[in-house]
């Protein structure tokens, strides 16, 4: 509880101050990182080194992220005291100015009111202070209830003051709490935590308000004009002689447009309501608390909320560990292109190793409950392929079979959009799909799309 003491002495400009810090704070950090993400962007080489300082980029990159959300988790929470403390300082001056301008009554410094000295002497402020009236007379028992009324009036406002100072204190003291309980550790959240994949706060707790359905590709399979966009891998390429060959990429990934299905349609095309600005706020700080459960889900939350619809990292390596499906598909996929290999190799006749460099096409994949509740609300339904080299060893007269190993990486995709008609409860208010929608069509939050690659696997 606030003292009215302390609460006389509050002033909005610190705060303003803070604010305008921390605005400029987060302009910086996401500069930042977008100059660290177009670096990485610009290395073509390919080797052992390069591609542990690519996992290396992605994983502070995805740190740097997640700084990026929680300064501005405290810049929201910083304007939103500092109009709560404007508004209790207008609120304090009101209760002084009716004492000025009441000379009967007595604003104490501890907030306490009480009749005048004046006025007790009088007999008319006894009534105010349980003492018997002094007066005498229909008029003096008239004064009597009028500074009575008066000090009951002042009182009420004074409590109305301090009620307020308290819920904005509480207020800012909560929102601070849920950006920083973002990363208590300061330690890289570890995807075999149990936290992560198990829904220990029921469905209201989702990391995303509400499931993000209905995401069947439908928007990916066809472009505005009908065509067919071009995600299709070429397999096995030519061999190279020898152990060793570049791993060839994947072919980008691109987003062909919303669709019925899918996506909100044109960013800020309508204006912002006092509901949409209401919805925001629940939502920045329900992704900011709901970061030690859903750390993947929270961020790619705040990442739309922070309104940017800059591309977001995936941690592929994150999604390996915990999706069992994508580490399954993804190794059958390059077990039979390594059987594929063979047979080619066999039949050329070949007596020396082969390596073959390959890539496949981007395949839906889907992230359930059962395997994770992070990714389940972090991507939903997203795209996957891989690429790297296949190298062929014919039989030696120590072993008379065709052998092979490989190299991969694990590719995924997706478009961070909102459909479907699920909604859950954020902090007692009802939050569906729709809504958020509405936030990217007011020009409040931006849809992106997210893309990331894994370290390299090697087998069998």
């Amino acid at each position: 509880m606030v003292a009215w003491s302390d609460v006389c002495r509050w002033n909005p400009e610190p705060l303003a101050q803070a604010a305008e810090s921390l605005g400029r704070a987060s302009g910086a950090l996401t500069s930042i990182r977008g100059e660290a993400q177009s670096a990485r962007t610009r290395v073509v080489s390919e080797a052992p080194s390069v591609t542990a300082a690519r996992g290396a980029q992605g994983r502070c990159e995805a740190r740097h992220g997640e700084l990026i959300g929680r300064v501005r988790g405290m810049h929201r929470a910083t304007w939103d005291a500092c109009d709560g403390v404007a508004m209790v300082r207008r609120s304090v001056l009101a209760c002084q100015d009716y004492a000025a301008a009441h000379p009967a009554v007595v604003l104490h410094d501890d907030g306490s009111v009480s009749a005048s000295p004046e006025a007790k002497a009088s007999g008319s402020g006894g009534a105010s202070v349980g003492g018997e009236s002094g007066g005498s007379g229909d008029s003096a028992a008239a004064e009597a209830a009028k500074v009575a009324g008066q000090v009951a009036e002042l009182q009420a406002m004074v409590s109305a003051t301090l009620a307020q100072a308290n819920q904005v204190d509480q207020s800012y003291a909560a929102a601070l709490t849920m950006v920083m309980a973002a990363d208590k550790s300061g330690d890289p959240p570890n995807s075999n935590q149990p936290a992560r994949t198990h829904d220990s706060r029921g469905r209201s707790a989702a990391g995303r308000a509400g499931k993000r359905s209905g995401r069947s590709n439908a928007g990916r399979e066809k472009s505005k004009d009908g065509d067919k966009p071009d995600n299709q891998g070429k397999g096995l390429h030519d061999p190279v002689a020898g152990e060793h060959a570049e791993m060839p990429g994947v072919k980008p990934w691109q987003y062909s447009g919303d669709s019925k299905n899918e996506g909100s349609g044109e960013y800020g095309r309508e204006k912002p309501t006092a509901k949409d600005h209401a919805v925001h706020h629940a939502a920045s700080m329900f992704a900011a608390a709901c970061a030690p459960l859903w750390p993947d889900a929270s961020k790619n939350l705040q990442h739309f909320l922070g309104n940017t619809g800059d591309p977001q990292s995936i941690d592929v390596d994150g999604m390996l560990n915990d999706l069992p499906e994508l580490k399954n598909h993804s190794k059958k996929e390059v077990e039979n292109l390594a059987k594929q290999a063979v047979e080619d190799a066999k039949n050329a006749g070949m007596t020396e190793p082969l390596t073959y460099p390959f890539d496949t096409s981007w395949r839906p994949e889907y992230a359930t409950k059962a395997q994770s509740y992070n990714w389940f609300y972090a991507t939903g339904g997203y795209q996957s392929a891989t690429d790297g080299t296949i190298t062929v060893y014919p039989p030696t007269a120590d072993n008379p079979e065709w052998t092979y190993k490989y190299d991969y990486r694990v590719h995924v995709a997706d478009r961070y959009n909102w459909d479907g008609d699920k909604s859950t409860y954020i902090f007692g208010q009802k939050i569906d799909d729709k809504q958020l929608q509405r936030l990217h069509a007011v020009g409040l939050a931006k849809e992106y799309d997210m893309s990331g690659e894994s370290s390299v696997r090697s087998g069998p």
